[in-house]
């Protein structure tokens, strides 16, 4: 089974090599492409910058956001094949590379969030669910803490508040 595992350098990403560890446990066999996406970064920023320092730049944030997967991987005797990519869109980049590298699935490890953020910005997986017909997992890790769920919500009601009574 052919398995991209896209990460992002957090905690919540490894949720997925956790997946993939209990997975080969069960003795199935794994081919894992490891991927990290980067943004292009802005005119503003590159016309500043020389491509070499840029290109250093996205190996050092590559490295650090693969090798805990690349060291857990490499402990258990399971076969990967680590990538980087960049693009303007990270979701798309995730899919094009799903469909290139032709993986039967994409496991994805996200953190949680507050409901109440969830419709400001739709997730990297969900777009990559919109972008491809390879199945997705997706696995969640962490806790919404008290003040995400709670506090947050209500400075930003109150804040409204306050500038609608200003008008």
């Amino acid at each position: 089974m052919k398995v991209l595992v896209p990460l992002d350098g957090s905690s919540a990403a490894l949720a997925a090599v956790d997946h993939l560890e209990a997975l080969a446990r069960r003795g199935v066999a794994l081919e894992v492409v490891l991927l990290h996406v980067q943004v292009r970064f802005h005119r503003h920023v590159s016309q500043f910058t020389s491509r070499a320092a840029r290109d250093a730049l996205r190996a050092e944030r590559s490295a650090a956001a693969l090798a805990p997967a690349m060291n857990r991987l490499s402990k258990d005797d399971i076969a990967f094949v680590a990538m980087t990519a960049c693009g303007a869109d990270v979701a798309e980049r995730i899919a094009a590379v799903a469909e290139r590298e032709q993986v039967d699935e994409i496991v994805m490890g996200v953190g949680r969030h507050p409901q109440w953020l969830r419709w400001l910005n739709p997730s990297i997986a969900q777009r990559v669910m919109q972008l491809t017909d390879i199945p997705v997992t997706v696995l969640t890790r962490g806790r919404v803490s008290r003040l995400q769920r709670y506090a947050v919500p209500a400075g930003v009601a109150g804040i409204a508040a306050l500038l609608i009574a200003s008008e």
